[in-house]
C-alpha cells in the first residue's frame, strides 16, 4: 500500500480529480507553499504536548506499578489494556459525552463550583485530554518495561551511601529507565502526528493537522497526488524519529557498557 501511495505522490491530477500516471514533483512543490506551514507546525506542537503530558503522567504510573504495586502489578497492567478491547472511535466518542455542555463533568462542576456549564468541547484542552487518554498506555508500558529489570540492590547501595530518595531516583532510576522514556516518546509522538478522529470529535476540526489534511485531500478535494505526498512526508518524519531513537539508544548502551 505504501508503494502505491508513494507512486501516487509523483503522479499528476486532471481537472476532475483523477490521477494522471507520470512523474512530477508538483505535489511536493505545492507543499512548500506558506499555506501548509501552520498545518505542519500545529501537528508538531500537538504531538509534542501530547507526548510531554503522556510521559509526565505515565512515568509515575509505571514507577508505582514497577516498585510499589507488588502482587497487584499484573492486575493494574491488565486494567490499562482493557480500553484497547473497545473500538477507538467509541472510546473517543465517550469523551464527547463526558465533556459536553450537559455532560457528567459539567454536571459535577455546576453542582459544586460553577454557576453555568463550562465550554470544553471544541477547545485545545479537550483535544489534549483525548490524546493523553488514547496514548497514555503507549507511554506507560515501555517505561514500565525499562523500570522492572532495574536491580533493587543498586537502590539499596545508593541508600547505604547516603543518597536520599530524590538523589537515588535522579542518579540511578531515571538514567537506567531512559531507554523506556525514549521509546515512550516515540510511541506517542509518531501516531500523534497523524491522528484524525480526536481533533475532529473533541476539537471540532478547527485546527487542521496532518491527519485532517490527508483525509480532506483524499475525500473532499479529490487530490490524491497531494494527499499521497503529505502521507509520504509524514512517513519521513516517522522514519527520522525511529532512526533518532535507535541512534540514541545505541549511544546509551555504549555508555553503559
Amino acid at each position: 500500500r505504501m508503494a502505491i501511495v508513494f507512486g501516487y505522490s509523483f503522479a499528476g491530477r486532471d481537472a476532475y480529480g483523477g490521477v494522471v500516471p507520470g512523474f512530477t514533483l508538483d505535489s511536493y512543490r505545492e507543499l512548500g507553499q506558506p499555506l501548509y506551514f501552520p498545518i505542519f507546525w500545529n501537528s508538531v506542537k500537538l504531538a509534542f504536548f501530547s507526548t510531554l503530558l503522556c510521559v509526565l503522567i505515565g512515568y509515575p504510573i509505571a514507577y508505582f506499578i514497577a516498585f510499589r504495586a507488588g502482587r497487584w502489578a499484573p492486575m493494574l497492567l491488565i486494567l490499562m489494556l482493557i480500553p484497547f478491547w473497545i473500538d477507538f472511535l467509541i472510546r473517543i466518542s465517550a469523551w464527547v459525552v463526558l465533556l459536553g455542555r450537559n455532560g457528567l463533568i459539567n454536571s459535577a462542576l455546576t453542582a459544586t463550583i460553577l454557576d453555568e456549564p463550562a465550554r470544553m468541547l471544541g477547545t485545545y484542552g479537550a483535544v489534549l485530554v483525548g490524546m493523553v487518554y488514547a496514548f497514555l498506555p503507549s507511554a506507560v508500558f515501555p517505561i514500565y518495561a525499562a523500570l522492572q529489570p532495574i536491580d533493587r540492590a543498586l537502590l539499596e547501595a545508593g541508600r547505604d551511601l547516603g543518597a536520599g530518595p530524590f538523589q537515588n531516583f535522579r542518579r540511578v532510576t531515571l538514567p537506567l529507565s531512559m531507554p523506556g522514556v525514549m521509546a515512550a516518546c516515540l510511541f506517542v509522538f509518531v501516531p500523534s502526528m497523524g491522528v484524525f478522529a480526536i481533533p475532529v470529535l473533541l476539537g471540532g476540526g478547527k485546527s487542521i493537522i496532518i491527519g485532517n489534511l490527508i483525509v480532506q485531500l483524499f475525500l473532499d478535494f479529490r487530490n490524491m497526488p497531494l494527499g499521497s505526498a503529505v502521507s509520504v512526508v509524514l512517513l519521513v518524519f516517522a522514519s527520522i524519529g525511529i532512526l533518532a531513537y535507535m541512534r540514541t539508544l545505541r549511544r546509551f548502551e555504549l555508555a553503559r557498557s
